[in-house]
């Protein structure tokens, strides 16, 4: 899902949802096995730059390979009107306290410079919800520090529609709104803070995740994108992350019940660390190898 990745290191695991996995692996790309059923699990990056491309040839492969690809949700259903309104009400306050009653006036007041800064018209602000606020942010400060370029899911879902592979979701459009309006609910000073402090460092922060995925990195991932939220916000961890996780893998089970191979493409938080859909499968006796 593109709204995405919530502070820097939370948004991003929305919008860029890198994924990774062992040191020096070279890829972010799995072949899990059952008997003699396949399916690919790959790490998706919602936005990238120009430079970023091509992407690693594993992508390619395990393309080739499938005769499905399965994404996070329904990519060419986000794209509708009206889907695109309801998620802009998921980010909105419908009573009329809005954000100005949820946060301290210093907080506020430092919201308030960035929104100026970046152009926006002040009157918007207090009706956006933290994830309204922190989303949109972050993706003018993507986009000014060089992330113009379709990510994975996207280039991949074109692809599959034009080669004629059928393509689904593992959840609902309206459950990824329903995510994208409960972020940084119930602490939102700490949840708006903190993500403003990330903003300040993203341009590096960006390179180091970047690196993090063209090497294959799931320690780093973790270390840069899960464990904060893991320790800092368990309940959004369990929401966005353990939670669905879990909803998952039966699918993906299934999956792998059956004859067609799926190249089934996520992000990074639900692969990397101790919840992750890799460590899962492993743990179910599915076998795990990356692909070379």
């Amino acid at each position: 899902m593109a709204f995405s990745q919530v502070f820097v290191r939370f948004v991003t695991l929305l919008i860029f949802a890198l994924i990774t996995t062992t040191t020096n692996a070279g890829s972010s790309v799995w072949k899990i096995s059952s008997a003699d059923k396949t399916l690919y699990l790959g790490g998706t990056v919602h936005m990238l730059r120009k430079s970023d491309y091509p992407l690693p040839l594993q992508y390619e492969r395990a393309y080739a390979e499938a005769d499905k690809l399965v994404f996070e949700t329904d990519l060419a259903q986000l794209q509708a009107s009206d889907v695109q309104q309801r998620m802009q009400r998921a980010v909105r306050y419908a009573d009329k306290g809005g954000l100005q009653q949820r946060i301290s006036p210093a907080l506020y007041q430092r919201i308030g410079k960035v929104w100026q800064q970046y152009g926006l018209p002040g009157e918007l602000l207090n009706g956006l919800r933290p994830s309204g606020v922190i989303l949109t942010l972050t993706m003018l400060n993507l986009k000014q520090i060089g992330v113009d370029a379709q990510g994975i899911d996207d280039f991949f879902h074109t692809q599959a529609v034009r080669d004629g592979k059928p393509v689904a979701g593992l959840e609902t459009v309206d459950q990824q709104i329903s995510f994208l309006g409960a972020m940084g609910e119930g602490d939102e000073e700490r949840f708006i803070a903190m993500s403003l402090d990330e903003l300040e460092e993203s341009a590096g922060f960006l390179d180091e995740l970047i690196s993090a995925w063209r090497r294959g990195s799931l320690v780093d991932l973790d270390r840069l994108m899960v464990a904060d939220m893991r320790r800092d916000f368990p309940e959004q961890y369990n929401i966005l992350l353990a939670d669905r996780n879990q909803a998952w893998l039966p699918q993906i089970e299934v999956m792998l019940e059956d004859r067609p191979v799926e190249f089934v493409l996520v992000g990074s938080g639900h692969l990397a660390g101790e919840d992750g859909l890799l460590r899962q499968l492993k743990q179910r006796g599915y076998r795990i190898e990356l692909l070379n």
